[in-house]
Parts: structure tokens; sequence; C-alpha cells
């Protein structure tokens, strides 16, 4: 598997800037998750991004970003978050100007942040879509209710849950590796192009 995306403009490359601490999220452990996480546009929380020649601070806001703003996740990571292509589905995540090629690894989905027992989910899901922006681990655990999953309802938790599923025209897939959920690329995908991933077929089958 390819590594995660690295700028070919090294003041965008790890680690070649700093950053400030990353903005407070609420964990998927609280009983009340659902009522706290922030899901619209934060337009108070500043970029992180510390450019190291001059140790200024990006001035822009994070939006729906989780760490940096839209200009520097571009920059950073080859990715932006704008209108899906697919009806009524909202947002969803684009390529940035570099393209990804198969095998790429586009993102990650889990977090320290964001991570959560699924027996605490079982405690305070109680309808389907308490479950929307959850992954689950499929490794086999003692005990079920020891699996691991990952919430990414919160925007702060991962720019990986503006991924939509695009059914037949997906290009990419999610994979375990080492203790990580990463999203890699199916195929090549091209600029300014949609990033899409099954959700699953359990997904689908709660919605009929």
């Amino acid at each position: 598997m390819s590594k995660i995306f690295k700028s070919p403009i090294l003041d965008y490359r790890s680690p070649n800037f700093k950053t400030s601490k990353r903005p407070k999220s609420p964990s998927p452990k609280r009983s009340n998750y659902t009522k706290v996480a922030v899901t619209k546009d934060d337009r108070k929380t500043r970029c992180t991004y510390i450019n190291l020649p001059t140790g200024k601070r990006c001035r822009n806001k994070l939006g729906l970003y989780p760490t940096y703003c839209e200009l520097h996740t571009i920059l950073i990571h080859n990715l932006y978050i704008s209108e899906s292509t697919i009806p009524n589905a909202g947002n969803g995540l684009f390529v940035g100007p570099y393209g990804f090629k198969k095998g790429d690894i586009i993102g990650k989905y889990n977090n320290s942040w964001n991570s959560v027992k699924l027996n605490t989910l079982e405690k305070r899901c109680k309808d389907d879509k308490c479950w929307d922006y959850v992954f689950c681990e499929d490794s086999l655990v003692k005990d079920e209710k020891d699996t691991m999953c990952w919430d990414g309802l919160d925007i702060r938790s991962t720019l990986m849950r503006n991924i939509n599923d695009g059914k037949q025209a997906n290009n990419s897939y999610f994979k375990m590796s080492k203790g990580n959920v990463y999203v890699v690329a199916s195929r090549n995908i091209k600029p300014n192009k949609e990033i899409l991933v099954s959700y699953g077929s359990d997904y689908w089958k709660n919605r009929k």
C-alpha cells in the first residue's frame, strides 16, 4: 500500500511546517455526543498551519475542515470539500490539483479523539442515524463489545467523514492496516473529481 500524499511543495510537507494545538472536539464516548458534536460550518476557529520561516499562523477560518483551512488542506492533503455531484447528498470530498493513483492512500478515518468501543455505542445509539458516521474494525476479539470503532460525526473528527457512497461509481475503498482505517484509491482519480467509497450493504439495508 502506498504512503499518504506528500506535497511536492516542501513548505507544505511535514515536518517543514508547524501547527498550533488541534481544535477541541467532543469525544464519542460521551452519552450526549450526538447533541454536542459540531456538524455545521465553524467560522470562528482559525487554521492551525504555522509557516516555519516567518513563525506566523494562518488567519483563515476552518469552516468545515478539521485542522487546516481549505487552502492549506489542498496544499497539505491534496483534498477539498465542495458540493457533492450526487443529488441531495450535501457536501463531498474532492481530489486536489495532483490527483491520486490506484493504491494511493487518500486519508485516514481513525484518530485517537474519535475512537470508541462498540459497547459504548450500543448503549447510546437508539436509532440507525446514530451509526451514520461509525466505522468498526472487523478483526476478531474475545468479546465483541470490545470491538474498536471510530465515530466521524463531528467535523473535527476526520476529513474522511465527507466522502459519499457513489454505489456503482465508487473509486476508493476502506482498508484496515495495523490498527488504522485508511481510504485507498481503487483506481486513478483525476484532479477535481469527487472521491466515492462504499458504505457497505448493511448501511443501505437499514435505510430501506
